[in-house]
């Protein structure tokens, strides 16, 4: 399912990898010294242990919130860390 989530956020503009069982992602930066390095505070992580989980800051706040399917995931992720085209 891991691998699902991560076709479906690289199809919507997100950068993802993936390390231990944990799907990091976020928004990479745009021109300039920081092209190509993720965006802070528009990075999040994913974890499938027993349910779907993600984790971001708001602020210096480690957040977290479940979800029951991933298009609700997907649908929060777009709300939360929207891509600029």
């Amino acid at each position: 399912m891991l691998e699902l989530i991560k076709e479906e956020l690289e199809n919507l503009g997100y950068y993802c990898y993936e390390k231990n069982e944990v799907l990091f992602s976020g928004i990479k930066g745009g021109e300039g010294p920081i092209e190509g390095t993720f965006v802070l505070n528009n990075t999040f992580s994913i974890n499938l242990m027993n349910k779907i989980t993600i984790n971001y800051l708001v602020g210096q706040i480690s957040t977290e919130n479940e979800f029951k399917t991933i298009e609700e995931l997907l649908k929060f992720v777009r709300h939360v860390f929207p891509v600029e085209n």
